[in-house]
């Protein structure tokens, strides 16, 4: 007691000489106590801080994004492939937006209207919108992109949502499209990210495709495109992106994301184990369990609205225009062992072009029929008249022309799931008496030199479903030919009929029964074996927060909500702990 009443008393310039009255007793007394005093302060203020105070997303920081593939296209208009659809997400904007719940919303557009008929839509822009270069964007950007993508010339990959639009200019802020009729999925059309007129329309439509600007484009988008790679080889290995500050959006948090290229999903799960980048994006599930594998990433899977199958081209091969072969050819096909080895059990089979769980999707009742039935698979040839008449395991049919061979090739790109799924194909096939041919091609010849001029038997092949199946520009007649993507090549008046009628009624009941007779017809003809749908697999680092899968469609759908995704925290306080 005497201690604390002496050191009570002291004056100020008593402090100064204390430490020489003190006794090392009292000095360590007096040291404990600044110790003591300071410790509780500070767990008072650490408590007070937490029960006042959140966490909250930061600016900064960077993502470095991994990819099977390269790009190409970093153009709306043209973009076919994942890896160009993802950058094409980020660089532009178009006048409408999916958001974080899947619902369209105004982006580059202001506000706009629908006639009551259903046949107009007029848009009115913000007046902020702005390239990245800083230049006005307008009407006239809006009326050249409209106009390039209907222009067969330009050899747009969008064009058949297009055909039977027409595009006015209202005033600078302002456009117009009628259509000739109502067609309910229109709107997501509008999704389709504007291109500069003011840097696009001086490039014919000849080079189009061939330019430069493919891979440095202006956008409106959220982020803009920086610089990127290339090997000696001339392979792009990776694409920086940094924020754009002209973005229609909400500033994005996150300052910069780099793509990193792969060249196979196997290398893709290397640079994830070897920390070379922090997100992976495959469409496809093995190496998969590598992220979770990994003590700072965790695993997205999500079901997406995508179709793999094995298209015929009636008009090339003689055996395949017989419906029994292609029925025979369905029942011979296991799909839940494709699945197993292919995809490690990470898809669902399907029987139809639009997949279970898709707007539209026939009730597997249907196809209970189609299931895997080797022994029904040889009946139904042997009925038809297929028969090994020399004893080589390869069936044979005569007419009185000639005698067809039960033998075609199987056309499909590089990619490690389609080789693995068009080898299961051949000895599946093959078990019937059919002699399949497996031809594969790097991805950019087989789009150039197979796909786009339709020189193939049967196709192993991919499709992109999207927010509204609408099957129009995969089945109908008028899409056979490039760029329509009706690579059957299927022809039947009835099932042009129903997909017209659906397109045009707003009645989704309506729809509903028009896309189960489209695929009672289809299932018919059986133009395609329809395999399976797998699950999009994304790693994302633990350290990456505000990432919404609820509305994901498409893969490129994962950044919809890219501006909310933050890696950077900061504490903010809060009203009463709240």
């Amino acid at each position: 007691m005497n201690f604390w009443k002496s050191l009570s008393e002291l004056r100020r310039d008593q402090l100064r000489v204390l430490p020489w009255l003190l006794g090392k007793q009292e000095k360590r007394i007096a040291v404990l106590l600044v110790l003591a005093v300071a410790a509780s302060l500070g767990f008072v203020g650490v408590n007070v801080a937490k029960r006042f105070s959140k966490t909250a997303p930061a600016y900064g920081g960077s993502l470095r994004e991994g990819a099977v593939g390269i790009p190409r296209f970093v153009n709306p208009l043209l973009a076919v492939s994942d890896v160009d659809r993802d950058l094409v997400a980020l660089v532009y904007e178009g006048l409408t937006r999916y958001n974080e719940e899947g619902v369209l919303v105004p982006a580059l557009a202001d506000h706009f209207d629908v006639s009551p008929d259903g046949l107009a839509y007029t848009f009115r822009l913000r007046a902020d919108a702005r390239w990245s270069d800083d230049a006005p964007l307008a009407a006239d950007d809006v009326m050249f992109t409209i106009r390039a993508a209907k222009n067969p010339a330009y050899h747009s990959a969008v064009r058949a949502n297009w055909e039977g639009v027409a595009v006015e200019k209202v005033d600078e802020r302002t456009v117009r499209f009628r259509l000739q009729k109502p067609y309910a999925p229109f709107l997501q059309n509008t999704t389709l990210g504007i291109l500069p007129a003011h840097i696009w329309s001086s490039i014919p439509a000849t080079e189009f495709n061939l330019t430069e600007r493919n891979l440095k484009p202006v956008g409106a988008g959220p982020y803009q495109a920086l610089t990127f790679e290339k090997n000696s080889a001339g392979r792009i290995t990776f694409y920086k992106l940094e924020r754009n500050r002209a973005t229609a959006r909400s500033r994005p948090y996150i300052k910069n994301i780099t793509f990193m290229f792969y060249a196979t999903e196997a290398d893709l799960a290397s640079g994830l184990r070897a920390g070379m980048i922090d997100s992976a994006s495959t469409a496809s599930a093995p190496g998969a369990g590598t992220a979770n594998a990994l003590p700072n990433s965790r695993l997205l899977q999500i079901e997406l609205p995508r179709v793999f199958a094995v298209f015929f081209n009636q008009n090339l091969s003689k055996a395949l225009s017989d419906p029994d072969v292609r029925q025979a050819l369905e029942l011979a096909t296991d799909k839940a062992g494709i699945i197993r080895d292919v995809l490690e059990g990470q898809g669902t089979a399907i029987y139809s072009p639009i997949p279970p769980g898709t707007f539209g999707a026939a009730d597997s009742p249907l196809y209970q029929d189609r299931m895997f039935d080797l022994t029904a698979a040889k009946r139904l040839l042997a009925t038809a008249g297929w028969k090994d008449t020399d004893g080589n395991g390869i069936l044979e049919k005569k007419n009185k022309k000639e005698s067809i061979r039960l033998a075609f090739s199987i056309a499909t790109s590089n990619a490690p799931n389609l080789v693995h799924t068009g080898k299961l194909l051949q000895k599946m096939w093959r078990d019937t008496g059919a002699s399949v041919e497996l031809k594969v091609y790097e991805l950019g010849d087989f789009e150039q030199n197979v796909l786009r001029p339709r020189k193939y038997d049967a196709v192993l092949f991919g499709e992109v479903v999207g927010h509204d199946p609408d099957p129009f520009a995969f089945w109908h007649s008028s899409q056979r030919n490039d760029p329509g993507l009706n690579i059957a090549l299927y022809t039947n008046t009835k099932v042009d009929a129903l997909l017209e009628k659906a397109r045009a009624t707003t009645d989704p009941e309506v729809r509903r029964a028009r896309y189960e007779d489209f695929q009672k017809e289809l299932k018919a003809d059986t133009p395609a074996v329809f395999l399976y749908s797998p699950l999009y697999i994304y790693a994302i680092p633990t350290t990456l927060h505000g990432v919404s899968t609820r509305a994901v469609s498409l893969p490129n759908d994962r950044f919809n909500s890219i501006e909310q995704w933050y890696i950077k925290t900061r504490r903010v306080w809060s009203i009463a702990g709240k």
